[in-house]
């Protein structure tokens, strides 16, 4: 079985250095680092990196990283965030529930790790959720985790390059996945948040709330 993880990444040259190291030997030619458009370029050696001279937004840096690992003939592709926010061996675990289920989530909220979400973050994760969930008839317990796994096949089948390139991106993503009926697994993943990791600010936290109702009550594009 062939594997792809793809590592979207901005401005985080120190955390890429960590985690490449965390990644097991005999899976590093199978990473592939999506640098959107970084002040200085990423540097990362015996691995694929991929380049925008521009930032183009997070759901952009995705459409690159599964576009190039769906030209490699990978059957599973992991998603990995590029500030070291979700413990890697979390989330390179996510292989496992794929064997089974289509796509596969790293829920924080299987573990005590979601305490350390600010409570605001936490109130509307648990909402929104809630939402989605009943909207599709699913049980999933967390669905705003940037910790994700896929089936080749699901990607294929899925235009996502009609979605956005921000970060709506990834609830765009879900929702088709479940108003098509795709089996979602979850494991349960650690993260951490300090001064070290990205988090996009209250206010593009209040759009990509405003975006992920209007995805539910109304199907985006490719459902």
């Amino acid at each position: 079985m062939t594997v792809a993880i793809v590592i979207p990444t901005l401005n985080t040259q120190s955390a890429i250095d960590q985690i490449l190291t965390e990644i097991p030997e005999d899976l590093l030619d199978s990473v592939i680092i999506v640098d959107d458009g970084s002040e200085t370029p990423i540097h990362a050696e015996n691995v694929c990196v991929i380049r925008h001279e521009q930032n183009k937004g997070y759901g952009a840096a995705q459409k690159t990283g599964y576009d190039a690992a769906l030209k490699r003939g990978a059957e599973r592709i992991i998603l990995l965030h590029g500030d070291g926010q979700y413990n890697t061996t979390d989330v390179l675990g996510l292989i496992v529930p794929l064997a089974a289920c289509d796509a596969a989530i790293g829920s924080r909220f299987l573990n005590q790790g979601a305490g350390q979400i600010p409570w605001w973050r936490r109130w509307g994760n648990r909402t929104l959720t809630m939402m989605a969930n009943f909207r599709y008839s699913a049980n999933i317990s967390e669905l705003h985790s940037g910790a994700r796994a896929f089936r080749a096949n699901v990607l294929k089948d899925l235009d996502y390059h009609r979605f956005s390139d921000d970060y709506i991106f990834d609830h765009q993503v879900w929702a088709t996945l479940l108003s098509k009926g795709a089996t979602i697994g979850e494991r349960k993943v650690l993260c951490r948040y300090d001064d070290t990791v990205q988090s996009i600010s209250v206010s593009r936290s209040i759009r990509y709330a405003a975006g992920v109702m209007r995805t539910i009550v109304r199907p985006p594009p490719e459902a």
